[in-house]
């Protein structure tokens, strides 16, 4: 295939015309990497290696701009091209491509997901967790950003999250209304020893009569604190 001439589409990218009328697009690093502007023509082979090289270029583009909306792990890449019915092989080779480029990097994935869910979601470290292994985030990586849930940090988590359901759930007895809290809490993650030590902080155990009491502060200020006690 003898090529007619070439012409430039788009930032990176030409279109390359054949004299049996066949108009090829592709990248100028393909274009570079074959050295195609000092070639004439275009063997078979050349060819089908040039079209295979074209189409993972464009999967690679694909994948940036999906990365460009929020970072990704190396699975969500792997489970958006398998939607597109993408060999084995291609993936692979995109996949490759956005590592070198710093583009997929599951550690700094980690780190950035644990961040995010702390910052901004009532997740406790289990569920964290959970949802990184769903990613199939090792747990070594996993372990080496654990430090982002220490204690220092998910006590004033719970703290705040403890405050708010006493706030809303002020109508229920104490016994219920700590049973209520603990079991909220465990479900979206915290370690029960976490939230033992807060709940012992916001709650004691009247040993005079026996009553369940809540203690805790709502508006900030020792002296407005509020005290209810059950009998």
């Amino acid at each position: 295939m003898k090529i007619i001439k070439y012409e430039k589409i788009g930032n990176n990218k030409y279109r390359i015309y054949l004299d049996n009328g066949e108009v090829v697009d592709t990248y100028d690093e393909i274009i570079l990497k074959h050295d195609l502007l000092l070639k004439s023509e275009l063997t078979t082979e050349l060819y089908t290696q040039i079209m295979k090289e074209t189409s993972i270029v464009e999967l690679y583009h694909t994948c940036v701009k999906y990365i460009s909306i929020r970072i990704r792990s190396t699975k969500e890449i792997k489970d958006y091209l398998m939607k597109k019915k993408i060999s084995e092989e291609d993936i692979n080779e995109v996949i490759k491509r956005l590592k070198e480029k710093h583009l997929l990097n599951d550690e700094y994935f980690t780190e950035c997901f644990i961040k995010d869910k702390l910052n901004f979601t009532h997740m406790g470290e289990y569920r964290i967790i959970n949802e990184l292994k769903k990613h199939n985030i090792s747990s070594d990586t996993i372990n080496k950003y654990s430090y982002l849930w220490d204690n220092n940090i998910m006590i004033p988590k719970i703290e705040k999250l403890v405050d708010k359901q006493i706030a809303s759930n002020h109508k229920l007895d104490n016994y219920k209304l700590r049973n209520k809290i603990y079991n909220y809490l465990l479900n979206q993650g915290y370690s029960s020893q976490t939230i033992t030590i807060v709940l012992n902080q916001k709650f004691w155990y009247d040993s005079t009569n026996y009553s369940l009491t809540i203690f805790y502060n709502i508006f900030g200020d020792e002296n407005e604190s509020l005290l209810f006690i059950s009998n």
